[in-house]
């Protein structure tokens, strides 16, 4: 049996058609789901380049291809192309294969109702909080009301009809976008920590002044501005502390201009999109703390594979943040005051940094492979037996 996976990652592609990622959703995502289906189509926007950028990886292989959709960016491009997506989507799917769709997202909005229409059923990966995603600050945009409540709508109805229901959160989604009563449902992080990627918990004798951030700067999501804006607040304190951004988008000229307009660009570092997880890990094994102070997640990777290495960490008040951190590090999301007062208090005290490192190493433990994998397996099998059911 095939499963079809429809997600929001724009993907380019060589003329041979050979398709590429520079984040997360690579062939090593993919090859999970080879373990309970003969075959795996990922269906996502794609663009033709003649040249590989640098950092990019391969998503398609032995076993798993790519439907590629036309490419858009923004509410304007999409209205411009809806008919092409919804045509190329009617030739996406085929009758009697497994779909799942990763939401929240406009492709998984346009393929619900056309696979209901069809009688074909769909599971959903919950990845996301929409509420959060369009929430002040993450998006600027006019109608970002509008978009706020369409698609937080969607996925609550996604979630009400699906088969299957993963969430990426133990609790938060759960909560947010709850299923219908009998379906089968699993709480299961999407990040992958393979042996190599633990180090070990660390003991501090001094403060610990090297911060890392990692993730995508493509939006204010993340919120890049709230990290800089805290650092030249702590800076203006005396507290000497650093910061490393890990991450690549466009976002990140005005985050740019933002560090010198404060006065802390010599204490901010942009070192762009690493290429592989080995050298994030690299970037995260230099640093004393790890600072996300996120408008919006689901279960955020990036934390936990910090943790996986030991480090301490201060994050938002957001979605699954709060099932990985104690309260005395988390802040409201948006507010870089007390983004910046959190921040110090960790970074002034080794005996705090010591036992975070402690306690979210162990935290880590609970996220290894082989555990993720057989409840990741459990979703699997949950989705292929609905598919079959029907056929």
């Amino acid at each position: 049996m095939r499963v079809s996976i429809v997600q929001e990652q724009r993907f380019i592609h060589l003329a041979n058609g050979e398709t590429y990622d520079d984040g997360h959703s690579t062939y090593e995502l993919w090859q999970r789901y080879l373990s309970h289906f003969e075959e795996v189509q990922v269906i996502g926007r794609s663009r033709l380049v003649n040249v590989l950028p640098p950092g990019y990886r391969r998503v398609d292989g032995p076993g798993v291809k790519v439907f590629h959709l036309p490419d858009y960016h923004g509410p304007e491009s999409f209205v411009l192309r809806v008919l092409p997506l919804l045509s190329r989507l009617m030739q996406a799917f085929e009758p009697g294969e497994a779909v799942i769709l990763r939401v929240s997202g406009t492709l998984a909005s346009l393929s619900a109702p056309l696979l209901r229409w069809r009688r074909q059923p769909f599971a959903v990966e919950v990845i996301n909080d929409p509420a959060q995603v369009f929430s002040r600050g993450g998006v600027q945009h006019p109608l970002r009301r509008l978009f706020r409540w369409g698609y937080a709508s969607q996925t609550r109805w996604q979630c009400r009809v699906s088969s299957a229901s993963l969430y990426v959160t133990r609790r938060a989604l759960q909560e947010a976008y709850p299923s219908r009563p009998g379906t089968p449902v699993f709480g299961v992080s999407d990040v992958r920590l393979p042996p190599e990627a633990y180090a070990s918990a660390r003991v501090y004798s001094g403060p610990g002044l090297r911060a890392v951030m990692v993730g995508s700067l493509q939006h204010w999501y993340k919120g890049p501005d709230i990290a800089i804006r805290a650092l030249a607040q702590l800076r203006a304190q005396g507290l000497p502390v650093t910061l490393r951004i890990v991450g690549q988008g466009l976002k990140r000229p005005e985050c740019e201009a933002l560090a010198r307009e404060l006065g802390v660009e010599h204490a901010c570092t942009f070192v762009g999109q690493r290429p592989t997880p080995e050298a994030v890990r690299r970037d995260l094994a230099q640093a004393d703390l790890f600072v996300m102070p996120s408008r919006t997640e689901g279960l955020p990777r990036a934390l936990v594979e910090a943790m996986a290495q030991g480090l301490p960490a201060v994050g938002s008040r957001v979605s699954g943040i709060p099932e990985l951190l104690p309260e005395d590090a988390l802040v409201t999301p948006g507010s870089a005051e007390e983004f910046a007062e959190v921040w110090g208090a960790w970074a002034r005290d080794p005996v705090r940094l010591t036992a975070g490192s402690q306690r979210n190493f162990a935290e880590a433990r609970t996220y290894a492979e082989p555990i993720l994998s057989a409840e990741r397996g459990d979703f699997l099998k949950a989705v292929r037996r609905a598919t079959q059911a029907r056929g």
